[in-house]
């Protein structure tokens, strides 16, 4: 019985750390588009110069809003990478932090791949 507990105990865990890392990822993933657009490097969808350039200031426009200094997002998105890797290893590479702009709110939305539970 207690093998059996301790079975559903870890399949439990494992779903946990899959959901976080889900919600984890999304906010790497809108935070790290904001930082690209510090570098002027946006994700494109066609070579329209028009549309890059909309995309660049909906993004500075988010920026402002939220009222987040860049140096503060850098430092956030470290701090949040910290937290995370003590529970699972991610990939530090791929993982994708961005702001995304809601009908009355900004969010933050990250998008961290987990390789495996420590």
């Amino acid at each position: 019985m207690k093998l059996l507990d301790k079975t559903i105990s870890e399949i439990k865990n494992s779903k946990l750390n899959e959901r976080l890392g889900e919600m984890v990822g999304d906010i790497v993933s809108k935070f790290n588009e904001v930082l690209a657009t510090n570098n002027v490097t946006v994700k494109k969808t066609s070579f329209n110069s028009k549309n890059d350039a909309s995309n660049r200031l909906k993004l500075v426009l988010m920026h402002d809003r939220s009222k987040i200094a860049p140096g503060t997002l850098e430092k956030m998105r470290d701090e949040l990478v910290d937290v995370i890797s003590r529970y699972v290893e991610i990939d530090r590479d791929a993982l994708d932090l961005n702001l995304e702009d809601g009908s009355n709110t900004i969010a933050l939305v990250a998008n961290i791949p987990i390789l495996r539970s420590k």
